[in-house]
């Protein structure tokens, strides 16, 4: 969309906001009645009652919130019914959205100075606040002594990590480790290059500590995972234990007896503290709004409940995490990949504005616009004490969506942002995944774990430039671009990132964003990250493998802990310009660079992308190009398929684009190739399930089919490739390379049999006709 249109539309939304005032206003306050009628005099009692009523007005609503703290013992869920609405704090009122328990009846002080509390049936929160300060979940300072005893195989590979027969999921214990009580509720935290893991333990027995099976299963899925460290390297600490719990500022949760256990820090009288423990995972959950705005509320004390499982937490990198312990490698398993989820969430939505907001003490991450939103402002909030990011906005799995689903223009202006990361290390401030046209300016990070703002996603596996679909070994098959691009990050300032983790940047990208614009950002102490085991590097600028189509400008980078500037895998495709980079002390940059960084006070209205733009200067001409291979030998030849449907051909299992795939009618079908002549075949690969055209994905099946290649000269005599037929396991690459030994084929054969109740259908076929160079091929302007 070009800026124009785009400024029209944010103009269109503007203007029927603020006509808001001039229709219906309603008014909630916490000590108004749900038997009122709504009006000022009368206020509704129930923020969710009132959302509801207001839902049936088809005029356009303003709910007017009245000081005091709404508590919500489940989401706020909006649908379509609840568009043309705005919630607002009423004049001169701090209304707070609360998905908190409060904790009073204190007793004690016992003869370790613990008080204890009773908590309410069902509440299981992870987080503990005393006076809006948030304790510690009891822990072990570290986890010395502590020993990984499964078997590391020598090359740890994407499938070889999963050796099951030989790596048990065991850790020797220390001899002088205290015995636990409640050995279910005590987590193993490791900390490992860029990444974080958290998971349960199962049971100690002869002095060997077992953690769940299910969390073992995500946590092995290499590479970089959890056999990677060395055997003295593979715990960090363990959290959550009574027996852990002898430091000021501790507490401890006991679910069994509902009893809650905190050690004041020093000036705490418990019986006069607001103690509030995390409750409800999501505030709002929004679905299909349209016209909807947030102004003047706070968002605080909700949970995040999924580390508290047998899955446990384990990302790959920023907040991406693993899910499905069924995925056997890493390639598959970027399919199952989600973000950690928004505190406040929205999906599917048109035209919503958050401004002048806060958000504090949250479990998860604070504000995220999943999949399929447009025209988004989240303009002059704050985000304080987050234990995941402050903003999130895409989705993982969008990378080649249609363009009318995939999240665009949004704008993330003037907003300041302040200790992210709290609880999951490897999270950065502002996330961007599969994003098109989007706006982040004028923000303010100080104080983050990891990063300041990441975006893009795949190290290039999605992209055609990098990774192309017929020579690719990569394990993915695109012939045409993602849909990111066009992103503006232009006059932040980012301050004290990079705390804890390394191998990140204050600003950061992976894969290709054609039209996208790094300009004058000012950038200051980029740390040396704390934690052990950690890579420790860490820079102002990073763009990582597959990063394409970006200009970088006019950015200051001052006291960067390891290269303020780095190009890992993607240099020549970007252009820089004047840049000013310092490692250590500063030296001479323009000084309107770092004047206009930053949240403005003077920046108090909601900008367009149009208006943005005008503050920018000239683009710079990106001189160089890069060759983007259309055709693989399998694309445009001839293939033959029995056991067909309608309206989805043989060829497109082999055209390499998501959108399409072969369908087969009952439960057995084939594909033949026709390469059009004889040629060396190196290795095949299939991936099935379906293309669903209502959500515009890939759905991808890894069991319940049986497969088999075959290879012929003449396309009469047939001989089988590889090891003959095989069930399958992996959802995107069922995949056969024997001995890098080429066979000398013109025709290739899948023959795929449904074992259960999936539908027979092949999303892509591939054919190599060449030795996998993966990784080691030049890439370069050509």
């Amino acid at each position: 969309m070009n800026s124009i249109k785009a400024n029209v539309i944010i103009m269109l939304l503007l203007c029927s906001l603020s006509a808001f005032a001039q229709h219906v206003n309603f008014y909630v306050s916490p000590s108004g009645s749900n038997r009122g009628d709504g009006s000022k005099g009368n206020p509704w009692k129930s923020l969710a009652y009132a959302v509801d009523q207001a839902g049936k007005n088809k005029n356009h609503v303003s709910l007017q919130l009245e000081n005091g703290i709404y508590y919500l013992e489940r989401p706020l869920e909006l649908n379509n019914q609840y568009s043309n609405m705005k919630i607002m704090a009423a004049n001169g009122a701090n209304p707070i959205i609360r998905g908190g328990v409060k904790i009073s009846n204190w007793k004690g002080p016992d003869k370790d100075s613990i008080w204890t509390a009773k908590v309410p049936p069902g509440v299981t929160g992870r987080h503990l606040y005393i006076n809006g300060e948030r304790a510690v979940r009891a822990r072990t300072v570290d986890a010395d002594g502590w020993l990984r005893i499964a078997h590391r195989p020598k090359n740890c590979g994407s499938v070889s990590c999963r050796d099951d027969a030989n790596t048990p999921n065991g850790f020797k214990v220390p001899k002088d480790f205290p015995s636990l009580s409640n050995v279910e509720d005590v987590e193993m935290i490791n900390v490992m290059r860029w990444k974080m893991y958290r998971g349960k333990l199962q049971k100690i027995e002869n002095g060997i500590a077992y953690v769940d099976p299910e969390y073992w299963n995500l946590a092995k899925i290499g590479p970089f995972a959890i056999l990677n460290n060395k055997q003295d390297e593979a715990v960090s600490w363990l959290e959550n234990a009574m027996e852990f719990l002898d430091e000021e500022g501790e507490w401890y949760l006991d679910k069994r007896k509902r009893k809650i256990y905190y050690k004041p820090r020093k000036g705490e009288v418990m019986k006069n503290s607001e103690t509030v423990i995390s409750n409800v995972d999501r505030l709002i959950d929004a679905d299909g709004v349209e016209n909807i705005s947030f102004e003047g509320i706070t968002f605080e004390y909700a949970n995040w409940s999924q580390p508290s499982t047998s899955k446990g937490y384990v990302s790959i990198q920023s907040g991406a995490i693993l899910t499905d312990p069924d995925y056997q490698s890493i390639e598959d398993a970027f399919e199952g990949l989600v973000d950690i989820p928004g505190n406040v969430h929205f999906k599917n939505s048109r035209n919503v504005v958050f401004k002048s907001n806060i958000f504090r003490h949250l479990g998860g991450t604070a504000l995220n616009f999943d999949t399929n939103n447009k025209n988004v402002n989240i303009f002059g909030n704050v985000f304080q004490d987050i234990s995941g990011s402050a903003i999130t906005i895409g989705n993982l799995q969008d990378h080649h969506i249609v363009s009318d689903k995939v999240s665009r223009e949004i704008i993330i202006d003037n907003n300041r942002i302040q200790d992210v990361g709290q609880e999951y290390y490897d999270v950065c401030a502002i996330k961007c995944s599969f994003v098109k046209d989007a706006v982040i300016i004028n923000n303010t990070i100080d104080g983050s774990s990891a990063g300041g703002i990441s975006l893009g996603w795949g190290w290039g596996r999605y992209d055609v430039d990098n990774f192309d679909f017929w020579k690719d070994g990569s394990d993915k098959a695109y012939n045409h671009p993602t849909v990111a691009g066009g992103v503006i990050v232009a006059h932040n300032k980012i301050t004290n990132v990079t705390k804890r983790l390394g191998d990140t940047g204050a600003i950061y990208n992976l894969g290709a964003s054609p039209g996208t614009r790094w300009y004058a950002n000012y950038i200051e102490n980029v740390a040396h990250p704390e934690e052990p085991f950690c890579s420790d590097y860490s820079h102002g600028i990073y763009i990582d493998n597959g990063s394409r189509g970006i200009e970088i400008k006019d950015n200051v980078v001052i006291g960067s802990s390891h290269e303020p500037y780095l190009a890992n895998g993607s240099h020549d495709y970007n252009v820089r310009g004047a840049a000013y980079y310092f490692k250590k002390e500063a030296g001479d940059y323009p000084a309107w660079i770092k004047e206009k960084a930053g949240a403005k006070s003077e920046i108090n209205t909601i900008r367009s992308r149009e208006e943005i733009e005008e503050l920018l200067s000239e683009a710079l001409p990106v001189g160089r190009k890069f060759h983007i291979v259309e055709k693989g030998v399998a694309v445009g030849k001839k293939i033959t398929a029995i056991g067909g449907v309608a309206n989805c051909k043989a060829s497109y299992a082999t055209d390499g684009k998501t959108e399409t795939y072969w369908r087969g009618e009952g439960k057995e079908g084939e594909l033949i190739l026709d390469l059009g002549k004889v040629a060396d075949v190196y290795y095949v690969n299939a991936a099935f399930g379906y293309f669903d055209p209502e959500t515009r994905r890939e759905v991808y099946f890894k069991n319940e089919y049986d497969f088999e290649y075959f290879f012929s000269v003449d396309g009469e005599n047939w001989k089988t490739f590889g090891e003959g037929r095989k069930e399958s396991t992996l959802a995107i690459n069922q995949q056969y390379m024997p001995e890098f030994k080429p066979a000398k084929a013109r025709f290739v054969k899948l023959k795929v049999y449904s074992s259960g109740e999936n539908p027979l259908g092949v999303l892509r076929f591939k054919v190599v006709d060449q030795q996998p160079v993966y990784g080691g091929r030049e890439f370069g302007p050509q």
